[in-house]
């Protein structure tokens, strides 16, 4: 069991060439959930495995073009391939008045619904079944949240010799314990699920941290993360220039990762000064061994722990 993330695109300011600019897909259990949607976005997205129609959210962090300018494409899209299924928007405040911009302007119309979220506070932005999507107040230039898509915990590992010791017959009796139910054997004996299972297992933890310069919420979304997605605009050393304009350094990126006990770092948002990512490694990685740096339709399998 895995969670597959594929970014489709990983430069800041404007798309060029070889890079395009911020958005990530997450896929789980066929929905896709996506962070961000800059100019080119759908484009990206047909260049990769994901199908639009699996779409069940989009978060935007900010209302910077480079994070927002190709959502009205996008969603128009989905309307011509016939979309009928309601779909979640999530972004700061001034998202349901950007959109009836576009609207009162002929420049958006949908034939499905839109269930729109504007983000005023930190916490729970969306649930669903077995996940919930976290929002963390970041420090830009303007309104600005990161997220985390957090998984339940899972049970335990089943204890087959344990079940089996206390006369659960196999069967039916063994999937209820499973799921967490008690049984009643024929004497009467009850036998509960903390007889035959292990300790909890955890789920996954993605965050996405974009855009911002060092902050309290940059460590909340990293906190015990599998995946911190960063933004690191500039190589280490910039860090001057990095936070005057609201952004962070892969420095930055790498102490996040290390002080909020991430397990790994997946750089992105890189300055299209930089075409290529050499210059924002050797940084990151003398704070934070297990860091690399996202690409252009880039896909990252992420696996559930077993302990």
């Amino acid at each position: 069991m895995s969670v597959k993330l594929v970014f489709l695109g990983t430069g800041s300011g404007k798309p060029v060439p070889s890079r395009n600019v911020s958005s990530v897909a997450l896929f789980r259990e066929g929905e896709t959930f996506m962070f961000d949607c800059g100019e080119g976005t759908q484009v990206q997205l047909a260049r990769s495995p994901l199908r639009p129609g699996a779409l069940a959210g989009v978060f935007l962090t900010h209302f910077h073009g480079d994070h927002v300018n190709g959502l009205p494409g996008f969603l128009g899209t989905l309307g011509l391939n016939q979309r009928e299924e309601s779909l979640a928007v999530v972004a700061p405040r001034g998202l349901r008045k950007w959109l009836r911009a576009l609207r009162d302007t002929n420049i958006l119309g949908t034939n499905y619904r839109l269930e729109l979220t504007e983000v005023t506070e930190e916490g729970v932005v969306l649930s669903g079944d077995g996940y919930r999507i976290e929002a963390h107040a970041l420090d830009h230039r303007v309104d600005c949240y990161g997220y985390a898509f957090i998984e339940d915990a899972r049970p335990g590992r089943f204890d087959l010799d344990a079940a089996r010791a206390l006369g659960v017959p196999p069967g039916p009796m063994f999937g209820k314990l499973q799921r967490g139910e008690a049984v009643t054997l024929d004497d009467g004996t009850v036998v509960t699920p903390e007889q035959v299972l292990g300790d909890a297992r955890p789920g996954l933890k993605i965050a996405y941290c974009c855009d911002t310069k060092p902050c309290d919420g940059a460590i909340a979304l990293a906190r015990d993360a599998d995946v911190l997605i960063h933004e690191s605009t500039y190589p280490a050393g910039n860090e001057r220039t990095a936070h005057k304009r609201g952004h962070s350094t892969s420095g930055d990126a790498a102490r996040a990762a290390l002080e909020g006990g991430a397990r790994k770092l997946v750089l992105t948002h890189f300055s299209q000064k930089h075409p290529g990512v050499g210059d924002f490694l050797p940084g990151a990685r003398a704070i934070f061994p297990n860091t690399i740096a996202a690409r252009d339709l880039m896909e990252l399998e992420v696996t559930r722990r077993e302990v």
